[in-house]
């Protein structure tokens, strides 16, 4: 648990309220602002809205993913501001001269009721991964933090975000976004400039970034020279290219912005703002997204620094700094994987009953799949320590800091570090990690200030995630219902029964999403990959050709979106799930070249010739020579390209499947034809004759 919830349940509560109050400020019983916001926010007020749908990955998953890897964690950074660009300058503008409430809507304008149809399914898909990644990785933090199941915090972040949607739909949605953004900017600002001011004297750490970065190499150089690094895991902050290859930042930052470009949920909000005002509010929501973004490698960089700076003092484990002690008790630093935030959840299962290391560990799995996953990890006799350490603070509570940090070193962390190989009773870099998604959540605490500001940097992070659930249910619920009943009969539904519908399914998704992304383990990181890239191979092409190609027809339509899907599926489980017979099959493609295959056959031959657990440890190898990363390719792969960057496959292969079958079937209708004139500003009177 990170902090007291004599101080968290208060500051959730209120900050809640603030967002339940927007929303309902935000109500309506129109079933267009139900689906698409009803246009009721001006430039600044809607670029606020949108923002917000971007401060949970701004504040819990970006930070995490840049102090990992550094220069290659930037991707997202650059994608996500190349597609808002986009969106921004090409597609929201199109969207609102249309007059459709959602993607699907438009494709249904442009090419009738089967693509409007195909689009609809692909869009649900790809909401609904990222609906079940954000609810994943939110539910989790929140059995964490306040010590409960997964379950119990699946039901309550639920009443929460049906409080936003229940109201007006996507309208209230994004209405409680708006002061969610204004606090997410307040609390994130406020805790790198704190850093910022107590590492490099700089209260303004866009300011001081090349300051920190001007100390990073020299003491990455100093740690390695001490021998306080392991070469096998440590990278170099600004060393680029080492979890990424060249090639592949480059697509997978391309894949990003078309995926973001062609995302439902954003260019659904976008009907939100005032018809004259798209552009303008596109602008402004870059605005605070590029203000808040360009803070998050900064405080990545102060991180890393504060860490080099303790390790190079060759402290023992005993005398690390307060606020690695602090980080340990809230559970988001820990010592060769353990910490004692990790002895105090340990201890609430002992007095509720748990007696053995396999109780703990069942314990341990309600409150899901992360938590079991890293006691799991642990040696069997670190887990022993960690039980035994347990039942002494049970028998004696109440215990300072100091004390409790003392008995930790003693048992637990000299435990870990034994099994870890480390015995020299010092930390190295290796032995502290910072958790990811702690890192912005677990600052106030560390750096010792009032319980109470960690409380609300914590309660604002959490309402974040329900906002963004909430929009995400909104822009569900309203496609399943207004482009379902359109793409099946034809037509939408009345005002009073479209409202009605939208609001059942709106419970019926909240409910089944989260208790899913509860008790089904969820990697997230593929779920969001998978997501990503059914928007840049399905919908992108499906998007260009509805906004750019007068000849594009249904048919080629059709053909695009399933050779875009095809393909892009074909590659990512190709190269991920099934890379021994994919390479098998495309090795003549692969970047390995011919003295890798030559390699490979020995290793295969070898696999042939074994038998019993050899045969299986043979293929084992195989497998992992062929399989690669998400994003760094293995021997599997078409010229290099990783899996998560197969959209930059896929998409220029659906615009040509697209393009050639529409040229040779029949022309548009003239309907059609009417609606492409639409998407551009003009009249079938005015407009030029089609091609």
């Amino acid at each position: 648990m990170l902090i007291g919830t004599e101080t968290l349940l208060p500051a959730l509560t209120a900050v809640l309220l603030i967002a339940a109050v927007a929303a309902v400020l935000s109500r309506s019983n129109e079933a267009a602002a139900q689906a698409s916001g009803g246009a009721a926010f001006g430039p600044v007020g809607g670029g606020l809205a949108l923002a917000g749908l971007f401060a949970f990955a701004v504040t819990v998953l970006l930070p995490g993913l840049i102090h990992q890897h550094g220069f290659d964690g930037l991707i997202p950074f650059t994608g996500l501001t190349g597609g808002l660009l986009l969106m921004a300058v090409l597609v929201g503008p199109a969207l609102a001269r249309s007059g459709a409430a959602t993607l699907p809507e438009l494709i249904g304008q442009r090419f009738g009721r089967f693509a409007h149809a195909l689009a609809l399914v692909v869009a649900l898909a790809a909401t609904g991964g990222l609906l079940l990644g954000a609810l994943s990785v939110g539910t989790s933090i929140a059995a964490r933090i306040f010590n409960v199941s997964s379950a119990t915090a699946a039901l309550v972040a639920s009443a929460a975000i049906l409080l936003l949607v229940l109201p007006g739909g996507l309208q209230s949605a994004l209405g409680s976004s708006r002061p969610i953004t204004i606090l997410v900017g307040l609390a994130f600002l406020g805790c790198v400039a704190l850093l910022s001011f107590s590492l490099i004297a700089s209260p303004v750490a866009h300011l001081g970034y090349g300051a920190a970065l001007h100390k990073i190499t020299p003491a990455e150089l100093a740690l390695i020279e001490s021998g306080a690094v392991d070469f096998g895991t440590f990278k170099p902050f600004l060393r680029e290219f080492l979890t990424v290859d060249r090639l592949n930042w480059a697509l997978l930052t391309l894949c990003l912005m078309g995926a973001i470009a062609a995302l439902p949920p954003l260019i659904q909000a976008t009907g939100a703002f005032k018809p004259a005002a798209t552009r303008r509010g596109l602008a402004w929501a870059l605005t605070f997204v590029v203000i808040a973004l360009t803070a998050v490698p900064a405080l990545a960089a102060l991180t890393r620094l504060e860490t080099y700076r303790v390790i190079s003092s060759g402290p023992t484990f005993n005398d690390l700094p307060d606020w690695i002690r602090r980080g340990s008790e809230t559970g988001a630093i820990s010592l060769h994987g353990t910490s004692l935030g990790l002895v105090d959840t340990v201890t609430q299962f002992v007095v509720g009953g748990a007696t053995s290391i396999d109780a703990v560990s069942a314990a341990m799995a309600d409150r899901g799949t992360r938590s079991e996953t890293r006691w799991q990890r642990l040696d069997p006799a670190v887990q022993a320590s960690v039980l035994e350490l347990a039942r002494k603070f049970q028998a004696s509570p109440g215990r300072p800091l100091a004390d409790r940090w003392t008995a930790y070193v003693d048992t637990v962390a000299t435990a870990a570090a034994a099994a870890a190989g480390n015995l020299s009773g010092k930390p190295d870099l290796a032995s502290v990690a910072i958790e990811p998604q702690d890192l912005l959540l677990a600052l106030p605490h560390t750096a010792g200030l009032p319980p109470i500001v960690s409380s609300l940097v914590i309660a604002i992070v959490l309402s974040a995630a329900a906002v963004l659930a909430a929009v995400l249910i909104a822009t569900l619920s309203s496609m399943l219902v207004r482009d379902g009943t359109a793409a099946i009969f034809g037509r939408e539904p009345g005002n009073t029964a479209e409202v009605a519908l939208i609001r059942v399914a709106a419970i019926v998704l909240t409910l089944g999403f989260a208790l899913t992304a509860a008790v089904v383990p969820v990697p997230t990181d593929v779920t969001f990959i998978v997501s990503l890239s059914l928007a840049a191979a399905g919908l992108l092409p499906a998007l260009i050709l509805a906004i750019w190609s007068p000849r594009a027809n249904s048919w080629g339509l059709a053909a695009a979106m399933v050779a875009g899907l095809g393909l892009g599926t074909y590659y990512l489980a190709g190269t991920a799930l099934y890379s021994v017979s994919f390479y098998e099959t495309w090795h003549w493609l692969s970047s390995a070249g011919s003295d890798a295959y030559a390699d490979y056959e020995m290793a295969r031959d070898i696999w042939i010739a074994a038998e019993g657990d050899d045969r299986a440890a043979a293929y084992a190898d195989l497998a992992a020579r062929t399989t690669g990363s998400l994003w760094s390719p293995g021997l599997a792969n078409w010229f290099g390209i990783a899996p998560a960057a197969a959209p930059i496959l896929a998409a220029p292969f659906a615009l040509l499947i697209g393009l050639l079958v529409s040229a040779v079937t029949p022309r548009p209708r003239t309907l059609f034809l009417t609606a492409f004139d639409r998407i551009h500003g003009r009249t079938r009177a005015t407009a030029a004759v089609a091609p």
